[in-house]
């Protein structure tokens, strides 16, 4: 009984992450990432000019995966970095989603999502 209520909130909590990824993109006049181009952000990310229409691809930076590293030697909140891999994380495979959820303590999830929740404009997307 209890493995299925945690799968259930798994489940329940990609969902939300996923949603809050479709209104972000939304919000950015974006179409939503497909799986692949989700696990291409894990290593390697566009840099955009957020202060032009269409905020266009200046660049190239590190993805969520170097942010981790950076964080583990001490350039950064481990914690969240970590989350932010869940995001994007959640936009790729089931599989890959309910292996990041195994080592993953509840509470990294649940910042994650109030974090992308606001940052998508509202309270759990």
């Amino acid at each position: 009984m209890n493995d299925t209520i945690e799968a259930i909130i798994s489940c329940m909590r990609r969902l939300i992450l996923q949603m809050c990824a479709r209104r972000i993109a939304e919000n950015r006049d974006h179409a939503p990432a497909t799986p692949w181009t989700a696990l291409r952000k894990l290593f390697l990310q566009e840099r955009r000019d957020w202060s032009l229409p269409g905020a266009p691809r200046v660049g190239w930076k590190r993805g969520e995966l170097a942010e981790v590293v950076a964080a583990l030697v001490g350039h950064g909140d481990i914690a969240e970095e970590w989350g932010d891999v869940g995001y994007y994380v959640a936009q790729t495979w089931g599989w890959l989603w309910r292996l990041y959820y195994v080592v993953t303590p509840d509470r990294i999830v649940a910042e994650a999502i109030e974090k992308f929740s606001a940052r998508a404009g509202g309270r759990h997307c």
